[in-house]
């Protein structure tokens, strides 16, 4: 598979998991606001503390939802259809240590044999690295990576 398959493919990966990830935050805030005006159910479930718990559980799943959307807009916005030769936003960073993909922060996606840590431009990894290039090296928490590719 050649650099520019592999970034698509990556990407691809990546935009499905966080689709999923809004979709079940949606789902279950949903569900919570469903059981806070459901009019049926056992006498527990009508008590209005039971219906306070069920609106505090909706607002909970509302600011998850909100936020993996948000995540899921910048993630869409990320340049990942072409090839970068610097660490930058839309960049797959392979080092001596582990591949890293520049989008948002997600858990790690695996492709064939190949684990990709997708991270975001704020995380402190990305800070130590940004604008660097193959063949470069940096320092992050005691550790020496070297970076093999940048695509």
């Amino acid at each position: 598979m050649d650099k520019l398959d592999l970034k698509r493919k990556l990407f691809e990966a990546c935009v499905s998991t966080q689709k999923e990830i809004v979709k079940t935050a949606r789902e279950a805030m949903l569900e919570a606001q469903e059981n806070a005006n459901s009019e049926e159910g056992s006498p527990e479930e009508m008590t209005e503390s039971y219906r306070e718990q069920m609106h505090q559980m909706r607002d909970m799943y509302a600011v998850k939802w909100r936020s993996s959307q948000n995540d899921l807009d910048l993630l869409e916005a990320v340049p990942a259809y072409d090839l970068k030769p610097v660490v930058e936003p839309g960049a797959v960073v392979q080092t001596n240590t582990g591949n890293f993909f520049i989008a948002v922060g997600m858990n790690k996606v695996t492709l064939d044999t190949d684990t990709f840590f997708p991270i975001s431009t704020s995380a402190p990894i990305f800070q130590a690295m940004v604008g660097m290039k193959k063949g470069d090296s940096f320092q992050f928490r005691d550790r020496k990576y070297e970076i093999k590719d940048v695509f």
